[in-house]
């Protein structure tokens, strides 16, 4: 059995989806701690002014003594509205924008404090929609995983019986596989080549949201396209 494992994301890039179509089981890690600038609660959108980002604001007081699962998103800030601004300036005249915009406008407007609740809705949400199936998706919180870095996934793999742990490209340069090996897990690496579509520009800009792939391509264009 084939297992995934992946940090939150808000508006996965395909990347994401494409280590999950790949997988048995795939492991929301949500118990790791927030990293700054990363895309846990940003991504990026393609607009006729360029590539922007769209982040959720979180309030960060004591966020190093938290997981990502236990971040809250800062209510105050009025990010639901510039963010759905955004995305319809970047798409709105995108072939297929009208089927999915008023399930992307439910999502956001439904936020509410939970970053973690968020983003597994968020990409409940985006599998569906693309048709990606998966036997199991788990939050690593359920699991109560132990140890830090390869000794926490390890130990994720071997709680969910998983034999075989299908890490990002870039692990072949940092992954410790000792704990691996010690519970019986085989690492596997993702081969992931990012496919070029119409995005409405001469040129192309990779490892935008999931959204750009969406509205540009259709749903049902995306599990084939990651194939």
């Amino acid at each position: 059995m084939i297992v995934s494992i992946h940090q939150p994301a808000y508006l996965p890039w395909l990347g994401y989806f494409h280590k999950i179509l790949h997988s048995d089981v795939f492991v929301f890690l949500d118990t790791v701690q927030l990293e700054k600038n990363g895309f846990v609660n940003r991504n990026r959108v393609r607009t006729p002014s360029g590539v922007q980002w769209l982040t959720v604001p979180l309030l960060m007081k004591g966020h190093t003594e938290k997981s990502i699962g236990e971040m809250q998103i800062n209510q105050a800030d009025p990010w639901k509205r510039k963010h759905l601004a955004t995305i319809e300036q970047a798409y709105g005249k995108r072939p297929h924008y009208d089927p999915y915009a008023d399930g992307i406008r439910e999502l956001i407007e439904s936020a509410g404090e939970s970053l973690g609740d968020l983003l597994f809705d968020m990409l409940r949400y985006f599998l569906d929609t693309a048709g990606i199936e998966v036997k199991r998706i788990i939050r690593a919180s359920e699991l109560k995983p132990e140890g830090s870095r390869a000794e926490l996934l390890a130990d994720i793999c071997k709680k969910v019986g998983g034999d075989i742990y299908l890490s990002g490209p870039m692990g072949r340069t940092y992954l410790d596989r000792e704990p691996f090996e010690k519970a019986g897990v085989e690492v596997a690496f993702q081969d992931f080549h990012h496919p070029e579509y119409d995005q409405g520009y001469r040129d192309f800009a990779p490892n935008m949201g999931v959204v750009d792939a969406l509205f540009n391509c259709g749903g049902e264009a995306i599990a084939p396209m990651l194939r």
